[in-house]
């Protein structure tokens, strides 16, 4: 007999995501032998370069299949302290401030199930990556979204945040490059958020996955290598998108020693460790040739700028030029009534699959063959032009 009490109350709060929604209904037609064409899932279509592979392998060869540190191997946790130091210009412990994660997402929940009681608000800019959101809620913290502008590059200002402020207020959650907009904080914009955070004493979540992937003359800055920073701000960043590794589950979390003994302990209990072969990858990736980052961040930049191009002769939608990641966040208020149900129409009638992000957007990956997007456009922009036609009929 079933228990009466099945699924615990705070799951009330936390939906599918519409990401994966999609996802899988395009799979689904795929099982059907459909073909799709997928703007959705953000994921490099890169394979994973052979150095990082035969590394992985050599590691499994040579027989270390097993547990770690709850903190992970010490190779890599030095190569990422070497890197940080070498790119972001930030000194960290390998030894205790440093953790290897499964992933960006793992490191997400773990500092939030960390650093945040139950009541504590979390103040984070829309249009938002949705696990800031949820983590938040299976924390016990309230998040707070603060509405941001088009015209404003979807960015948050500090008049944005003071409204929303209160003595609940404990983190500020801020994603550069950004998911997704493709929108890059700038080094003002990063001093008048570190200004915030010092005057409130807040603690700030910096999601950097997208760092490598930046586009043209813009660069990023992490806000811990601005003054004042560095011990209120948890770093979070990975493997997945700048060495084509979503699979592989690997990130890491890179904070104060004092921030990092209480975030390891829920990833102790929670994750244990990273998988072990992954992690000597992941060495491999940071130690070894930069080409294949560099070569996949030239080819994603000529598909932004198609995309953007042929998005810019549909007149009724509007975005901002992503100037890095991987996404152009398209609002399409002008076009349908609903967002969600102009991806379905779209997956179901054109077999592309974008993603709905909130009832006014969607966003449209460029991880897919420029060949691919070209024939992915122009299925949009038909099918556009035909409902155009039926309401003008």
């Amino acid at each position: 007999m079933i228990a009466t009490h099945k699924i615990a109350q705070r799951m009330n709060e936390i939906p599918f995501s519409s990401v994966r929604r999609i996802f899988e209904r395009a799979n689904s037609l795929e099982r059907q032998g459909e073909s799709v064409i997928h703007l959705d899932v953000g994921q490099p279509d890169f394979d994973t370069p052979n150095h990082i592979k035969e590394a992985a392998r050599n590691a499994m060869y040579d027989g270390k299949n097993h547990y770690t540190s709850n903190y992970g191997i010490i190779p890599l946790r030095q190569a990422i302290a070497q890197k940080l130091e070498r790119e972001n210009r930030l000194t960290f412990d390998p030894v205790n401030e440093i953790i290897v994660t499964a992933g960006v997402s793992s490191g997400i929940m773990t500092t939030m199930m960390a650093l945040l009681n139950p009541g504590d608000e979390v103040l984070i800019s829309e249009p938002l990556f949705p696990s800031y959101v949820m983590a938040a809620r299976m924390a016990g913290a309230i998040p707070v979204t603060v509405p941001t502008l088009l015209e404003n590059a979807y960015q948050p200002l500090q008049s944005d945040l003071e409204p929303l402020l209160n003595a609940k207020t404990r983190m500020l959650v801020i994603t550069t490059p950004t998911n997704p907009t493709g929108a890059i904080l700038s080094k003002t914009q990063l001093q008048e958020l570190a200004s915030f955070s010092i005057k409130h004493d807040l603690i700030v979540m910096s999601d950097e996955i997208y760092e490598k992937l930046v586009y043209e003359d813009y660069s990023h800055i992490s806000i811990a290598s601005l003054p004042g920073m560095r011990d209120r701000t948890v770093i979070l960043n990975g493997f997945s998108k700048s060495y084509a590794m979503t699979g592989w589950r690997l990130g890491y979390v890179a904070a104060p020693a004092e921030l990092i003994q209480a975030i390891v302990r829920v990833h102790q209990y929670s994750v244990v460790c990273a998988n072990s072969v992954a992690q000597w990858g992941a060495v491999a990736a940071l130690d070894g040739p930069q080409t294949n980052v560099a070569c996949m961040v030239s080819e994603f930049d000529q598909r932004r700028r198609l995309v953007v191009n042929l998005l810019q002769e549909i007149p009724e939608i509007s975005f901002i030029y992503p100037q890095g990641a991987l996404y152009v966040y398209v609002d399409v208020s002008n076009i349908s009534e609903s967002a969600y149900q102009l991806a379905e129409e779209l997956l179901e009638h054109t077999r592309v699959a974008v993603v709905p992000w909130d009832s006014k957007h969607i966003r449209v990956s460029y991880t897919n063959h420029y060949k691919n997007l070209q024939i992915a456009l122009a299925r949009i922009q038909g099918f556009l032009d035909k409902t155009r036609q039926r309401s003008a009929a």
